[in-house]
């Protein structure tokens, strides 16, 4: 199996040291593939470093010291070849880190979040399927992550523009924002005192995500999915908010059904 820090200057970095891990993590991926993909010839993924205690400790930095950073160095955009095996590195970042892609329906680009080495802030990215066209989408003070391609043109990803802290740790949160496919026009469309994540569209054109529901009731036992219209309205339950216990995170429509597939990440989240 190819190494994708091979031809790369990446000496005894942290993304080389993650590069056993990656070598066996792809291999399943190609067994996995081979069974539930049908005639899928590649799979883009993200190379990143985890950090932090708590699932969504990811960006960021702690409110008591803003040098102590909830993200690792290290990481690549890279595109898997189901056939040949074959991983080709798209964007290499070495100092800085790459995290959440997503391909557009026509399969011509592909959004992702990106902090650029000696940089604090993750935004908004696209690039061609080919890695090349690289364009930054959104700026500013804040970090911009898992965003998603909406069927109006739009992108829906979450964001710390909410400007607050977990009430009971010390890192940021991030809440659903939306803007235009250039990322001019940002706006809010929760106002979530907790975490938002991984957005994703429905086949009826709701936004399905994972909301961490922290209003008069128990800190650890409530992160289930929920949904909303596009432009924020008809926030409501999808599953699970009346039943104690586990993450719901990552849910994605099974096509042709009325089924979605997630990862459950225990109790009160593994990361």
């Amino acid at each position: 199996m190819m190494n994708p820090c091979e031809n790369l200057e990446c000496a005894r970095t942290p993304v080389e040291i993650a590069g056993t891990f990656l070598e066996t993590w792809l291999s399943l991926l190609l067994i996995l593939a081979s069974v539930v993909c049908g005639e899928t010839e590649e799979i883009v993924f993200a190379v990143r470093q985890p950090r932090g205690d708590h699932w969504y400790e990811n960006f960021g930095h702690a409110i008591s010291d803003e040098k102590k950073a909830a993200y690792g160095a290290g990481g690549h955009l890279c595109k898997l070849d189901l056939v040949s095996g074959r991983v080709t590195v798209l964007l290499a970042a070495s100092q800085g880190s790459v995290r959440d892609p997503q391909v557009h329906y026509e399969g011509n680009k592909i959004l992702f979040s990106y902090r650029k080495g000696g940089t604090p802030y993750y935004h908004l990215f696209e690039i061609n399927q080919d890695g090349t066209g690289l364009k930054q989408l959104t700026d500013g003070p804040f970090d911009d992550i898992e965003p998603s391609y909406l069927p109006d043109g739009g992108i829906v990803f979450c964001s710390s523009r909410c400007n607050r802290f977990v009430p009971c740790w010390y890192v940021q949160v991030a809440t659903l924002h939306r803007c235009d496919g250039d990322g001019q026009n940002i706006r809010p469309l929760s106002s979530n005192i907790e975490q938002d994540n991984t957005p994703w569209v429905l086949s009826d054109g709701r936004i399905l995500y994972t909301r961490w529901e922290y209003v008069d009731r128990s800190r650890e036992h409530f992160h289930h999915l929920w949904v909303m219209n596009p432009d924020g309205s008809g926030q409501m339950v999808y599953y699970g908010n009346s039943t104690p216990g586990d993450v719901y995170l990552d849910a994605k429509p099974i096509p042709g059904t009325s089924r979605i597939v997630m990862v459950n990440s225990p109790n009160h989240g593994r990361k």
